[in-house]
């Protein structure tokens, strides 16, 4: 996940802070805590759990998980990014919440907006809300069509996929890949039957 740039900051660093606990800043928390055990991984996210998008009972387990690889989880906080003080080579980062952190590097990772820009160009463009989402049904269909299908942060889903919807998918996307398949093997054996081709 990182950049050579980034993995330098971060091997020259003894603590690092994290600003925002969504899958970006949970994944780099993780990462570091895994792969630099003896640095010190500070996370401040802004809402009450991490991974908001996510059930509570997934939240709950990432910050377990966390917590037990040390990283040390502020919640319900945000950082002035404006007010970092230095002190004996490091830097002091202040929350809302009025802590103190200290840090030698930190990295951002709050919400950035979505690539969907590019849908404007497509046949999509009408599928799209005013906050750039693909817009979708219960099944993750393209709302208006039918053989089109949209996961992730780029659809309109406000909270977690269920279960269900997620078979559903998984099942649609193995019965595709059975007909590409099967119509594959047949065109082949099309072929064979019919020999070389004449000149």
């Amino acid at each position: 996940m990182f950049t050579l740039a980034e993995n330098e900051k971060i091997k020259s660093a003894q603590s690092v802070l994290i600003v925002g606990g969504g899958p970006t800043g949970v994944e780099l928390a993780g990462e570091i805590s895994v792969d630099f055990p003896e640095k010190h991984v500070t996370l401040v996210h802004s809402g009450s759990r991490l991974l908001e998008f996510i059930g509570p009972k997934a939240s709950d387990k990432t910050l377990q998980w966390l917590t037990s690889k040390r990283v040390d989880v502020k919640l319900e906080q945000r950082v002035d990014l404006n007010s970092v003080t230095d002190s004996n080579g490091s830097k002091i980062y202040h929350t809302t919440a009025g802590e103190s952190i200290r840090a030698d590097c930190h990295f951002l990772c709050t919400g950035k907006p979505l690539g969907s820009g590019w849908l404007e160009g497509t046949i999509l463009k009408s599928n799209v809300d005013s906050r750039g989402r693909l817009m979708v049904d219960e099944y993750l269909r393209v709302k208006g069509r039918k053989n089109i299908f949209a996961i992730g942060d780029i659809t309109d889903v406000p909270v977690s996929l269920t279960p269900s919807v997620i078979l559903a998918f998984g099942l649609f996307l193995i019965a595709r890949m059975l007909l590409f398949t099967i119509n594959y093997i047949t065109n082949i054996w099309r072929l064979e039957l019919m020999g070389p081709w004449e000149t």
